[in-house]
């Protein structure tokens, strides 16, 4: 097993999470996403790093926002009363469940708070490097 690294475009911003931007800004295809709160500086506080691997990104979200899906709706908002959702855009993936190595790089670097348990990886890799680009 080797080390990988993943060069990753994030979404050209953080969208609030509320139920009127899920269907115009979140994809309708697996991926990686964060619910992300901003200190008083506005330097971004990642508070959960999500992976939708059977479903999509957008279906994940609607879970969360619908209070189905830990973290919940509920609980997101009693953490920062301003949350906002960004995602992986693009990757340099060979197959989708490579997106486990990416969100657990995200995990690690990140430390949510709303993660708990093991961080996600696929096993392909000794180990994972995460480089965000453009």
């Amino acid at each position: 097993m080797a080390a990988r690294k993943f060069r990753v475009a994030m979404s050209e911003r953080c969208f609030r999470f509320k139920p009127d931007a899920l269907p115009n800004h979140a994809p309708h295809k697996p991926g990686v996403y964060e619910f992300v709160t901003f200190d008083e500086q506005r330097n971004p506080v990642v508070l959960y790093v999500g992976l939708a691997l059977t479903g999509s990104v957008y279906e994940a979200l609607a879970a969360h926002m619908d209070n189905k899906a830990a973290p919940t709706a509920n609980e997101l908002f009693a953490a920062a009363k301003d949350v906002y959702f960004d995602y992986v855009a693009s990757a340099d993936i060979a197959d989708v469940e490579e997106l486990k190595d990416i969100a657990g790089a995200f995990v690690a670097k990140h430390k949510p708070r709303f993660n708990t348990g093991p961080a996600p990886t696929s096993g392909k890799h000794a180990s994972v490097e995460v480089e965000e680009v453009g």
